[in-house]
């Protein structure tokens, strides 16, 4: 095993325990902007997977997937923050919390 087997194996396992988090994070986040975070770090760390992957077959075919993957992340983002942004009738911007009225 030399070195690049080493390293990649790190980065798998570092990329899998963030991926696990962002998981954890957008399946249990008490607020919706903590649902958001892990979504986007859910995002994240399958690029990374899948960048990883690409060095580890050595071919550039799976540029286009992080491409796309990366742009429909962001554009998630953008759409869930403008939507939240919007100003609602019942008030605060975060319905996962008890309404305590």
């Amino acid at each position: 095993m030399n070195l690049i087997d080493i390293a990649f194996y790190i980065g798998l396992a570092l990329l899998l325990g963030v991926l696990a988090c962002g998981c954890y994070r957008l399946t249990r986040g008490p607020t919706t902007l903590d649902r958001l975070l892990g979504l986007d770090t859910f995002t994240v760390s399958v690029v990374g997977l899948v960048a990883l992957f690409s060095m580890r077959a050595n071919t550039a075919e799976y540029v286009e997937l992080i491409l796309i993957v990366t742009a429909l992340g962001f554009f998630t983002t953008v759409c869930f923050y403008y939507y939240l942004s919007q100003p609602r009738k019942k008030g605060g911007e975060d319905f996962n919390q008890e309404d305590n009225s």
